[in-house]
């Protein structure tokens, strides 16, 4: 138990001390006590605090813990131990079970050494198994679902599709595209035995078709016109086609939960990691430095995207897919191997171009394979593959830093964006680009620059989102509670709350702002929430009003997501914008609403150097409150005009 170990480090650390003041040396002056202790503690992490107090209970040297309540206790331990002139036990209130060793020399006793061992501790480890087990069914449930849910669209939905797909082009007389099955299965029967009919059809056309060049020119000039009809229902070369069990939209969100997967991973200690490789820069705090990587990798995103869409549409979605995922799983290596904060600062560029490359060829594979009826849909799925990967990588991550470090965890992230690519590379084959969509153009910030209506929702409410989310999630949250000595494992759990909230309340807020028809609301409502959410993390040290502050931001930045898009795809319909495809206007807003996630890393390590962590994370939500009252200033003063044509969601 809890004593016996306190009894096991006592004797040990007491054979040190008792070295050491054999000597002569006085037990106030005692030099290496802290690193011993702290070697100690480190070693064994149920023990809570090591002190060393002189003949009157007066602390001398002291590592670890021990609450300032407790510390008028050490004078009766001493003098329990000084009568006794041997190894006494004893508790500090609940939370510690001691044990008091007297410190002697031949001239008598010098001082006493107390070793005080967390009474809760097997309890609280239970307890963490406890969570984790929860976490891992929580994890595997959300696994599953994604499973199940390609191999449902893969064997089952989409085979259903083909055929329903194959018998509208039958009624339109068009026989020249069969299904070309895959499977097996009792719906891939189905379809090879429609196969074989329109096969069987064609083949007797040909036959007729032959037949007639043997005939007269009157008899050939009577039925040209019937064989005219029929070049359309059997062209000269039947055209073919991917099944769309393999090129639907299914197999394309469980690649991006995979490779997403791989980051989220990282996100409960990258600022952790990048503070233990911190270098002084000189006239910059450290916290200013630390945030460099974090806004190096964003700015790199934001820029590098609209020219990954150009290649993708010129070169292929599969080719810069699976570019974009080796240079991910470069980067996210050379993160686990790096020395320096140099070396992390080019790791991590090279993973930001990779995942620039992978989500913008991911979005146009989405467009390619879906109709404007289908688009929402497609991008929902790709979107829910994402936010799935933002609740299982944090609490997954947390609980591999714990037990194999920060390091390894990284090799793992860059073996799953080798997993994604090889999901694309064997199942998805490349369709060729026909036309290409408008692309995105520098000419066209002009355009939006001159909208109010776009820049007021971009300036107030995207990029606060972003800012938020950058801020408090990625850079300072972690960094508070790893400071209040949380584990990795229990940091999280905690940034796990965040991503549920938002899967939970994204569907709703969606389908409540389509039938409200106002989405100005709920973006007014997510940026009142999110400043709530920045003052009650801090509001005091317990764990639990993080916990708060983060579920609230979760459900906050939910309500705002979906209703954020359709809001600027209505607000774009201006005059200097009406031209402008839905493409372009999303293109440019994701551009945009980067610059929050850029500027997040700087204002926020501003904040921390100047106020410390509870200033910083309330001065987020104090940011974030000015920002929403000018937004609705500004709803208030210009009326967004009615959209032509009706809007969707993506």
């Amino acid at each position: 138990g809890a004593g016996k170990e306190a009894e096991k480090v006592g004797t040990y650390v007491l054979a040190q001390l008792d070295q050491a003041v054999a000597w002569g040396i006085p037990v106030e002056k005692l030099a290496g006590t802290d690193e011993l202790f702290d070697d100690i503690l480190d070693r064994n992490k149920d023990i809570g605090f090591i002190t060393v107090t002189d003949l009157n209970g007066k602390r001398l040297h002291l590592r670890g813990t021990l609450p300032t309540q407790f510390e008028a206790n050490l004078a009766p331990l001493t003098r329990e131990t000084l009568q006794a002139k041997a190894m006494t036990p004893g508790r500090l209130g609940t939370v510690f079970l001691t044990k008091s060793l007297p410190i002697e020399t031949k001239a008598g006793i010098v001082g006493v050494l107390h070793v005080g061992a967390r009474a809760d501790y097997i309890s609280s480890q239970l307890q963490e198994v406890y969570y984790d087990l929860a976490i891992i069914l929580l994890v595997s449930a959300l696994f599953t679902f994604e499973i199940l849910l390609y191999f449902v669209n893969a064997s089952i939905l989409r085979p259903i599709r083909d055929i329903h797909e194959l018998a509208a082009r039958l009624a339109s007389g068009y026989f020249g595209r069969p299904i070309a099955p895959k499977a097996r299965d009792e719906l891939g029967r189905i379809s090879m035995r429609l196969d074989d009919a329109v096969v069987g059809l064609r083949q007797q056309y040909e036959a007729l078709a032959q037949a007639v060049t043997g005939w007269g020119a009157e008899a050939r000039t009577r039925v040209s016109g019937t064989l005219e009809k029929f070049e359309y229902a059997f062209p000269p070369k039947p055209a073919s086609i991917v099944s769309s069990g393999q090129q639907g939209t299914a197999l394309i969100r469980i690649a991006v939960f995979v490779f997403s997967l791989a980051e989220e991973l990282t996100r409960t200690f990258l600022s952790v990691y990048i503070k233990e490789l911190f270098d002084p820069v000189p006239g910059l705090a450290m916290e200013v430095v630390i945030g460099a990587p974090i806004a190096l990798f964003m700015l790199l995103w934001a820029v590098a995207q609209p020219f990954a869409g150009v290649y993708s549409e010129k070169f292929g979605r599969r080719k810069i897919f699976l570019i974009g995922a080796a240079c991910a799983a470069i980067g996210l290596a050379a993160s686990g191997l790096s020395g320096t904060l140099i070396h992390l600062l080019v790791a991590r560029s090279i993973t930001a171009i990779g995942y620039a490359m992978v989500f913008i060829s991911a979005q146009g594979f989405v467009i390619d394979n879906t109709t404007r009826e289908t688009r929402a849909q497609g991008m929902a799925g790709y979107a829910g593959g994402i936010l799935t990967a933002g609740v299982c990588g944090p609490a997954i991550g947390g609980i591999l830093a714990d037990q194999i470090g920060f390091r390894t965890t990284f090799l793992l992230s860059a073996l799953l964006a080798v997993a994604a690519a090889v999901m694309v590379y064997r199942a998805i084959q490349e369709r060729p680009i026909h036309a290409q969509s408008e692309r995105f153009s520098l000419a066209s910030l002009g355009l939006f620059v001159a909208n109010p209506r776009f820049m007021g929702v971009v300036l107030f409410s995207a990029i606060p989102t972003k800012l938020a989310l950058t801020a408090l999630v990625f850079f300072l949250v972690p960094l508070y509670l790893n400071e209040q000595g949380i584990s990795q494992s229990m940091i999280g759990r905690v940034l796990l709350l965040y991503w549920l909230a938002m899967i939970f309340v994204s569907p709703v807020a969606s389908n409540l702002s389509d039938r409200l028809g106002n989405r100005k609301i709920f973006v007014v409502a997510g940026g009142v929430l999110a400043a709530i959410a920045g003052v009650v993390a801090v509001l005091n040290t317990s764990i639990w009003s993080m916990v708060i502050g983060l579920t609230v931001l979760g459900i906050a930045h939910g309500l705002v997501m979906t209703p954020q898009l359709a809001l600027v795809t209505t607000l774009s319909h201006g005059q200097t914008t009406k031209q402008l495809s839905e493409t372009t206007v999303l293109a440019m807003f994701r551009l945009m609403e980067r610059i929050g996630n850029v500027i997040a890393p700087f204002v926020a390590g501003l904040l921390l150097a100047r106020y410390g962590y509870a200033g910083a994370i309330s001065g987020i939500g104090y940011i974030l409150a000015a920002c929403t009252a000018i937004c609705i200033i500004l709803f208030v003063a210009f009326r967004e005009p009615k959209a032509p044509v009706q809007e969707g969601r993506a």
